[in-house]
């Protein structure tokens, strides 16, 4: 099978669809190679082979498999685009006859030459392939934009004939006028009659150019539940062919997993399954491109539109060439339902076209070089049966927030390492879709690969939960009229929004409604932690008193609210205890006799203590599957339960912390302050790993009593400027979840505590406050401690999570991150937006200096603009040399820059262009003595001159007479003449 490009070039189109023509074959050789001019003839032929091609795609798309579809489709898409050209082209009227062709009027041999090039530019060209991720307006402007590009060509080659001198000035200006943007405008009405043809012969291409993404919606329309839509849709266009026995078990698999009921025990309320409960999200849709900011909510309401059509969405790209060479990326806060979009989409696939694999990202190896990631999805698709043209492999990671935080690689490593996977696989036989699920927080710290299509799950509306709140109340029907319980009510929902408008908050308000109604009880809305704390709370209760032989419950805790309550507090820190062994080892497998060590390590209960509740009682822990020999592991239902249960256990011992040394100063015999317990739990991960945790930890000391607060302040500041003085492990010298050295511990623990300073603080932190008068330099070897000794994934999340600026006072402050840009801003999926963040926060104020040098490069072409490639020059080497250092630069390698200066321009704005062209012909006509014939193949590519509207501005007007007077002094001394 030949390697899928995206856009495809016409030829290759023709070449694709026409194989079993030997004419049209060689036609389109012979155009491709500028051995035949004759575009009248041409195009006669040639438009013939579009329609008998298209006819037979639509009689024998049944005999073609999944990926095949899909490149013939993007071939008929090419075909249809310049076929409407050829047509729209025909159809014109100019005031003079080609009966012959152009090729009779070209009498000359530059004329033939002239004609032959734009036949070859034309048939070599790659027409803008529809992108469901684009809408459908944007679509037209781009395949208009292609027009316009050829029309444009047309007068030029024209001009050059000896018919054009016979012309008279108004018919000239009538060729320029209908060949210009009205014969554009014709085509697209050409184009749009056959592409809507194309799109009824296949649906699966009017989703690729978003044909059916507006549509009047009103309000009784039934809310879409479960991705159907993309199940039929699929289905009524499928191969129809049988999959192996390993394929079908394993979408049985997935469907039966749907279908399953929640195993979360809810005090005797029912989790509807996902195939009746999972509601369509609303989402917003965008490519990666350098400026992206896809964490912040505000990046996405600025320059994306909301949609509410998932599963034409998820047709039109998992059926696209662009899905078998780019990632999609699902993006979304905590208890977003990303993992669950996961489940269904794997469930809603026909196994007859698609082989769905799922993989946690858990089970990712820790060093994710790319052999070792290409051998992990190699064998996973083995195993699935997948790795052939019939089926369509589509590969899940779910979860990149849970990959290990403590190797040497990095996310954006592993990231860009699957992008080389999956376009290896391209390249050959067996493409692969990949489809990523990533939470907001842990996307602000990544660089997504530039192409790739980024979803972000938008807040339930209104109906949404009005659908989902029937189907809870429908499925627990039988369990409220027994127990005398009323139904979750709209108005008692209300008062919980914000929280409810999130799939995962929704459940645990309607499980905690479920015990005896319990919203209607409460005077104020929860806050996010809050809920937490009481669903877990009830959970842990729960759990305890469901089998007390078992659990060690003692009776007197029936009876007694406080033996009750100890129980639930032993319980949530056994929880916490397993949570932060989790945490230390960073989305490693832990088995539960680790867990146990690691808290027999951190707390010894006295003899006459109940056993505490095993925390694999507690209905959100869970047995992973074992993986490669390795014993299974425990985990959370949902990863936030642990990122909260880390959150509430720094935020207990940061209050014991403050209120102890509130004690000692009141006492008469005050003891130094031991904060070893905290720092064997901040001293191994920054809890800035999980962007989840810091939040948490925020929203819980917020709830401390001011003078509590205040005091915390004062201890955190008193530990980090001692930190590194002491030892801390006195008591707790044995727990040790990771082998770290006392370095590292060090670099771990104060970014920790600054972490917590600045939650405490709620804003700014002044540095010279903390550190006196050498607050800046303590603060550039505090930041370079953790730039040397933390793991790249760590220091990028602590980077994302502080800001450090002037404080306006001549010093600086540290800032919790508010989602703007640093300053002179390169671009956030850029290396060198990299960069910019580093010198953020080390207040590296030479890099910052060098990087507003750089601002004006960068503003015009990105952040990349530094890159080295395979360790050659940067293009921003190469403008600067163009511009300053010429003289010092070989021939052959100025030649080179000048190609790499035209092929920047060719991605600018127009005006832009424009600027930037005069710029680079104002210099090359400066060297064009010098450079001579190696400058021939280079003008004829680039070096043309232009025409402007009447209605130009003057500004552009002057620089297109100044381009013009370079292209004529530049070709005279080229031509000898000069």
């Amino acid at each position: 099978m030949v390697a899928l490009r995206e856009p495809v070039r016409y030829c290759d189109a023709i070449r694709l669809l026409g194989a079993d023509d030997p004419g049209v074959l060689e036609l389109i050789d012979r155009l491709v190679a500028d051995e035949a001019t004759d575009l009248l003839a041409a195009r006669t032929d040639l438009v013939g082979f579009a329609h008998q091609a298209l006819n037979k795609l639509d009689r024998e798309s049944h005999l073609l498999s999944r990926v095949e579809r899909t490149r013939y489709i993007a071939a008929a898409h090419s075909v249809v685009v310049v076929t409407a050209f050829f047509e729209s082209l025909d159809d014109t009227e100019l005031p003079f006859r080609l009966d012959n062709g152009l090729d009779d009027a070209a009498s000359g041999v530059a004329d033939r030459k002239r004609l032959g090039e734009f036949v070859a530019l034309l048939v070599s060209s790659a027409p803008p392939l529809p992108r469901p991720q684009r809408s459908a307006s944007d679509g037209r402007t781009r395949v208009r934009r292609f027009y316009l590009r050829r029309c444009k060509q047309l007068p030029s080659v024209l001009r050059g004939m000896p018919l054009w001198e016979e012309l008279d000035e108004s018919q000239r200006e009538a060729i320029t006028d209908r060949l210009g943007s009205s014969l554009a405008d014709r085509c697209v009405r050409r184009y749009e009659e056959l592409r809507d043809k194309l799109a009824a012969s296949f649906p699966e291409f009017g989703a690729w150019a978003a044909l059916s993404t507006v549509r009047p919606r009103s309000a009784g329309t039934e809310t879409p539940m479960g991705l159907s839509r993309l199940q039929h849709r699929l289905q009524s266009i499928s191969t129809g062919r049988v999959p192996s026995a390993v394929r079908g078990a394993l979408a049985r698999a997935h469907q039966e997993r749907l279908a399953l009921p929640s195993n979360v025990q809810t005090g005797g309320t029912h989790v509807p399954p996902l195939s009746i409960s999972y509601v369509n999200p609303c989402f917003r849709v965008t490519e990666i491109a350098a400026q992206t900011r896809p964490h912040d909510p505000g990046w996405w309401q600025e320059h994306t539109e909301v949609r509410d059509d998932l599963a034409e969405f998820l047709l039109g790209h998992l059926t696209s060439p662009r899905a078998l060479t780019h990632p999609l990326i699902v993006l979304g806060p905590a208890g977003s339902g990303k993992s669950a979009l996961a489940s269904v989409l794997a469930a809603r696939l026909p196994e007859s076209d698609f082989t769905v694999v799922r993989v946690s990202g858990r089970n990712l190896p820790a060093e994710a070089a790319d052999q070792a990631l290409a051998d992990r999805f190699d064998h996973a698709l083995a195993a699935s049966g997948g790795g052939n043209c019939d089926a369509l492999p589509v590969l899940v990671l779910d979860g990149l927030e849970e990959l290990a935080t403590h190797c040497a690689t990095s996310r954006s490593d592993l990231l860009a390492g699957l992008e080389r996977f999956q376009q290896e696989r391209a390249a050959g036989p067996d493409p692969v879709a990949v489809v990523l699920t990533c939470r907001d927080s842990t996307a602000a710290r990544l660089r997504f690969p530039l192409g790739s299509v980024a979803v972000h799950l938008e807040d339930f509306t209104n109906a949404q939960i009005a659908a989902w709140l029937s189907i809870w109340n429908r499925v627990n029907a039988s369990y409220f009229h027994h127990h005398g319980v009323a139904p979750l009510d709209w108005e008692t929902l209300e008062a919980h929004f914000p929280l409810a408008r999130r799939p995962l908050p929704l459940l645990m308000l309607a499980v905690y409604d479920g015990v005896g109604n319990a919203l209607r009880r409460l005077n104020a809305p929860l806050r996010e932690t809050v809920l937490y704390e009481r669903w877990l709370r009830m959970l842990t209760d729960a759990a305890d008193r469901a089998d007390p032989a078992s659990t060690g419950r003692p009776p007197e805790a029936e009876s007694d609210p406080a033996v009750r309550s100890g129980r639930i507090e032993q319980a949530l820190l056994t929880a916490s205890l397993l949570a932060l062994s989790l945490f230390h080892r960073g989305g490693r497998v832990v088995d539960a006799a680790t867990v146990a060590a690691d808290r027999d390590e951190l707390v010894r209960w006295p003899p006459h203590y109940a056993r505490p509740l095993d925390p694999l009682r507690l209905p959100c822990v869970h047995t992973t599957d074992a993986l490669e020999g390795a014993p299974p592991g425990l985990a959370f239902t949902d990863p936030v339960l642990g990122d909260y249960l880390v959150a509430r256990l720094v935020a207990e011992e940061l209050a014991e912390l403050a209120e102890a040394r509130i004690r000692e100063l009141r006492s008469i015999r005050p003891a130094p302050l031991d904060d070893s317990f905290l720092y064997a739990l901040l001293s191994f991960t920054p809890l800035s790993a999980s962007g989840e945790v810091p939040r948490f930890l925020a929203e819980r000391l917020r709830l401390l009593a001011p003078h509590v607060r205040d005091e915390l302040r004062l201890v955190l500041a008193d530990l980090l400027r001692e930190a590194g003085r002491h030892r801390r492990e006195a008591h707790y010298g044995g727990y040790r979840p990771v082998d770290l050295g006392a370095a590292p511990r060090d670099a771990v623990y104060t970014a920790n505590l600054m972490l917590v300073l600045v939650a405490v603080h709620g804003g700014a932190v002044p540095l010279r406050e903390l550190f006196g008068q050498d607050a800046v330099a303590r603060w550039r070897s505090l930041a370079h401690l953790w730039r040397s000794q933390l793991p790249p994934e760590q220091w990028a999340g602590l980077r994302d999570m502080l800001r450090v600026r002037d404080d306006g006072r001549g010093g600086l402050a540290v800032h919790p991150y508010d989602g703007t840009p640093v300053e002179d801003d390169p671009g956030a999926q850029t290396d060198l937006g990299e960069v910019a963040r580093d010198a953020a926060l080390l207040a590296d104020s030479g890099t910052q200096q060098l990087l507003h040098a750089l601002s004006p490069l960068i503003r015009l072409f990105g952040g990349d603009v530094t890159a080295r490639g395979g360790g050659g020059v940067s293009d921003a080497h190469a403008l600067l040399a163009l511009a300053f250092g010429a003289a010092q630069v070989p021939d052959e390698e100025l030649v080179a820059y000048y190609e790499r200066a035209f092929a920047l321009a060719d991605g600018l704005d127009s005006d832009e262009r424009l600027r930037f062209t005069v710029f680079l012909l104002r210099q090359l006509r400066g060297h064009t003595h010098r450079l001579g014939a190696r400058l021939v193949p280079l003008t004829a590519r680039h070096v043309r001159p232009i025409r402007v509207a009447r209605s130009a501005r003057p500004s552009v007007r002057r620089l297109a007479e100044e381009h013009n007077d370079h292209v004529t002094a530049i070709r005279d001394v080229l031509a000898g003449r000069g």
